[in-house]
């Protein structure tokens, strides 16, 4: 069936000034028939049309869709370590409209060509809702990158406070302090409430068990004692050695700086230096 444009098939017959037929003419009637028909093709035409429209706009919507998501992977991976500024390279900075444009402006906008006529000015009201469902994903990503940041760079401090503690004088109670309190600064910037929790607990522990390992190096009976081991027994046959009979998960004698240590290590480190006691 030959294609029949769009602004011909919507033409009627004309009723100007035309030569007229009365309708209850057969040329009349056959005339008026045609009209009929020439509608109803063009209105076929026009929802032929319409359907076309809407598969194309889905075929170029998916694709804008596949644009983004890569953009965005590949924003995630070129970001620095703390996520600076992902969210605002990828969606910019909107606020009552959009004041900074990102990459997903340019990427939607250059879309907007290709739309089908019929479906662009839908498409174009989609756009903000779309800005509003990435940024929420970047937003969640800058915030989770840095978190790891953050997590990261802690436990690089950790361990060099927690390795100048083992290797200070046990005694020095000030240096120790300091040490400890330093940490304690150090976590109370971090960013998360629950990161902070967290990072205050295992420093608390942390130090005290870098601490029991200077007591250790330095003089294993007093070690022992500190940390609740009993000395080694009279070496006999049914007499027991090192921290046997002994509840190693009390809380430690005489100094307070061991009172963080878990109830594992406790026991962990007790009998080591009821260990080196003996051998000493």
């Amino acid at each position: 069936m030959a294609t029949i444009p769009l602004q011909l098939a919507q033409r009627r017959l004309d009723s100007g000034s035309v030569v007229s037929y009365p309708d209850s003419s057969p040329v009349g009637a056959a005339m008026q028939d045609f009209g009929d028909e020439l509608a109803a093709v063009a209105e076929r035409f026009r929802q032929q049309k319409q359907q076309q429209d809407a598969f194309d706009a889905e075929v170029i919507g998916r694709e804008l869709n596949g644009q983004i998501a890569q953009a965005e992977k590949e924003a995630i991976q070129n970001a620095p370590a703390d996520g600076r500024g992902l969210h605002d390279a990828m969606y910019g900075q909107a606020r009552n409209g959009v004041v900074k444009p990102g990459l997903f402006d340019n990427i939607f906008d250059s879309t907007v060509p290709k739309m089908p006529e019929s479906e662009r000015a839908r498409f174009i009201r989609q756009k903000e809702a779309m800005r509003l469902a990435g940024s929420a994903r970047m937003a969640a990503q800058q915030y989770a990158r840095r978190q790891d940041y953050e997590q990261a760079e802690w436990s690089k401090a950790q361990a060099a406070e927690l390795n100048a503690i083992a290797r200070s004088d046990p005694d020095d109670t000030a240096t120790f302090e300091a040490i400890r309190q330093s940490g304690f600064d150090f976590i109370a910037k971090m960013g998360s409430p629950v990161a902070r929790q967290l990072a205050e607990t295992g420093w608390r522990s942390n130090t005290a068990k870098a601490l029991a390992h200077a007591m250790l190096a330095k003089d294993p009976m007093r070690a022992a004692e500190m940390l609740g081991a009993a000395p080694a027994a009279q070496a006999g046959d049914g007499e027991t050695t090192g921290a046997e009979g002994t509840d190693l998960s009390a809380p430690a004698p005489g100094d307070d700086r061991l009172a963080d240590l878990t109830p594992d290590d406790r026991v962990a480190l007790a009998r080591l230096a009821g260990v080196s006691a003996t051998q000493n």
